[in-house]
């Protein structure tokens, strides 16, 4: 079996984190790579921008194939979860492609954002929209990993 271990993020990012912060009018600050790591392999992973107290983002998302179906993403996104919870973060949204839709609304909670929210949203912050995809959102929870 497998155990995942969650790491908590210091209030302030790394100064390496301003190496990205604008190419071509995008904004990069607050993003983070995380990943979950089994017998010394990435099996899952997602970037996080942290927006702010009231919101974050996973636009991104990824199992390696051999991985999927085990449980490993739950897990990355139980840990997630918990470290936004532990910096008072209110919501989490990300993009989701049509075939997702579903595991994100059913198996992990989100709910698909209104348009008045999304515009809420859009007027202060640059979030990541891809073509064919629906922005979702829920309220973040604590989490419990063993």
């Amino acid at each position: 079996m497998w155990e995942a271990k969650c790491l908590h993020l210091a209030n302030k990012a790394p100064d390496a984190n301003n190496i990205w912060r604008n190419i071509s009018g995008q904004e990069f600050g607050g993003m983070y790579c995380v990943v979950l790591i089994v017998k010394s392999v990435v099996v899952s992973a997602g970037l996080l921008r942290i927006f702010g107290r009231e919101v974050a983002e996973l636009p991104l998302v990824a199992t390696s194939r051999e991985n999927q179906g085990k449980g490993y993403f739950q897990a990355l996104f139980s840990c997630i979860e918990g470290l936004l919870h532990s910096l008072n973060v209110e919501n989490l949204v990300l993009p989701a492609a049509e075939e997702a839709e579903s595991i994100w609304t059913k198996k992990l909670g989100f709910r698909k954002m209104s348009d008045e929210r999304l515009l809420k949203y859009t007027k202060h912050l640059q979030l990541t929209s891809f073509k064919g995809t629906s922005m979702l959102e829920k309220a973040v929870q604590q989490q419990i990993v063993d």
